[in-house]
């Protein structure tokens, strides 16, 4: 829009602003050498975009076995510390389960010494076997035994040895058992330990889905934790601007908060041309998480048209310049301002570089 349209705005505007005809009078006049001038400036190129506040961490908990919720301790915006237990699952059932592989555990051990002590006595009754069986072998040879007497030890001998065979197998399937009974023992306290839900990290408690003899059932979540030791951004940045954006980039959050660039996911949304910026932020009360926010990125220089920003007057979303023209006649000018940097403003419009205007307003 050109200078002359902006002054036909502004006079239009002051005049339905007015209820009857104002009386006409003659235009300002005003030195010009106490006048400042409109000047093109070097200043920060800034990419501005929108960003969701979320926490670096976001822990669902979520049940792993089915009972009814006996006690919830904790409430939404409590702070809980890691370990700490948040919720129970009525446990008898598990700690049936957990009693139940304790006394088969015991029962095989039970087992083990009795089957120890067999394999003792087969093994003794097999030597004894053996060793008579070898002096009947002797006595064979030298024609001093019947037949009939050897085949007697032989069998004999035969005997003992399976019977110390069967007790050596006895023996191994009870500690084969034995390390299945500890398996069961193991997962029944694994099971047991699942009726207690405990905080993973330090965090606030964000979300409540239960209360105390509410049904829970695997894979139902029960809380939300979130961890406090940070937040972090996640930005959405247009195709045309994301290739000059990069991991350990500074940017602005919110208020003056200060952020880094963490990653630059290299995928765009095929709908709407971003990509997603996710960003690490300073610690700071003013930003949350789940708060829609503002986020600005740092890419380069341009030239703008600056004058400082106690020369421009408001009312309500108007912005005026007082400007002076060659005779030294100062008129009100609609101008569309920019970005502020160090107490100058951009004017994006109204204004031209070089023309005179007046800092008091």
């Amino acid at each position: 829009m050109s200078n002359r349209s902006f002054e036909i705005v502004a006079v239009m505007l002051l005049a339905a602003a007015c209820s009857a005809p104002a009386a006409k009078e003659s235009p300002a006049r005003v030195d010009v050498t106490k006048t400042a001038v409109a000047h093109v400036a070097t200043v920060p190129d800034v990419y501005e975009t929108t960003g969701t506040v979320r926490a670096r961490t976001t822990s669902n908990l979520a049940a792993k076995v089915m009972g009814n919720v006996t006690r919830v301790l904790v409430a939404e915006g409590d702070r809980v510390h890691r370990g700490q237990l948040l919720l129970q699952i009525d446990p008898r059932e598990a700690q049936a389960q957990v009693q139940k592989a304790r006394a088969g555990s015991v029962e095989i051990d039970s087992a083990i010494q009795a089957a120890k002590a067999a394999q003792a006595a087969a093994a003794a009754n097999a030597q004894l076997a053996q060793a008579t069986y070898d002096r009947f072998v002797i006595l064979r040879d030298r024609g001093s035994v019947s037949a009939h007497e050897f085949d007697q030890v032989a069998a004999q001998q035969k005997s003992a040895a399976a019977d110390l065979e069967r007790a050596r197998a006895t023996y191994g399937q009870l500690v084969a058992r034995k390390s299945e009974a500890g398996a069961d023992l193991d997962t029944a306290l694994t099971f047991a330990g699942y009726s207690e839900i405990r905080s993973p990290v330090d965090g606030v408690v964000t979300a409540k889905y239960v209360d105390a003899g509410s049904q829970a059932a695997p894979g139902m979540v029960l809380l939300t934790v979130e961890e406090s030791n940070g937040v972090r951004v996640d930005a959405t940045v247009s195709d045309e601007y994301v290739s000059r954006i990069h991991a350990g980039d500074s940017a602005e959050v919110g208020e003056g908060v200060h952020a880094r660039v963490a990653q630059v996911v290299p995928s765009l949304d095929p709908v709407t041309r971003t990509a997603l910026v996710k960003l690490d932020v300073e610690p700071s009360a003013s930003i949350r998480s789940g708060q829609l926010t503002r986020v600005r990125f740092p890419i380069g220089q341009r030239q703008a048209l600056m004058i400082p920003s106690h020369a421009i007057a408001t009312r309500g979303a108007l912005r005026s310049v007082n400007v002076v023209d060659a005779n030294g006649t100062a008129q009100m000018r609609l101008v569309t301002t920019g970005r502020t940097f160090n107490g100058l403003t951009e004017i994006v419009a109204g204004l031209d570089d070089g023309e005179h205007f007046t800092e008091i307003r």
